[in-house]
């Protein structure tokens, strides 16, 4: 499923867009985020590791009829922005994309 995401300082955006999942399991450590749900007859799944640790106990999600939304707290607060998501030895997937409506350039985010 395509993945968007955004960031600001201290935690990250993701959305998971995928509607109506059925029985979602979501794992999230401090170094990454482990998704597998079915929807409209289709088995998904995502492992995404993080490009430096987060803060499990901190962060929230939501399933909706419409996506999966998380906001991640990052384990490093007030440090720049990440320069990816995933950790490099992940690469680039081509379902992760910049959410530009939760999009701020870091010298706004104050």
């Amino acid at each position: 499923p395509e993945v968007l995401w955004a960031q600001r300082t201290d935690e990250l955006f993701l959305t998971i867009s995928v509607s109506d999942v059925e029985d979602p399991k979501i794992t999230l450590t401090e170094e990454k985020l482990v998704f597998q749900g079915t929807a409209h007859g289709k088995n998904y799944s995502l492992d995404l590791a993080f490009h430096k640790e987060v803060n499990p106990e901190a962060s929230k999600q939501s399933v909706t009829a419409r996506n999966i939304t998380f906001v991640i707290a990052k384990k490093e607060v007030g440090q720049p922005y990440w320069p990816r998501l995933l950790s490099p030895l992940a690469g680039k997937p081509h379902y992760l994309k910049t959410d530009f409506s939760k999009w701020r350039d870091e010298d706004d985010d104050e």
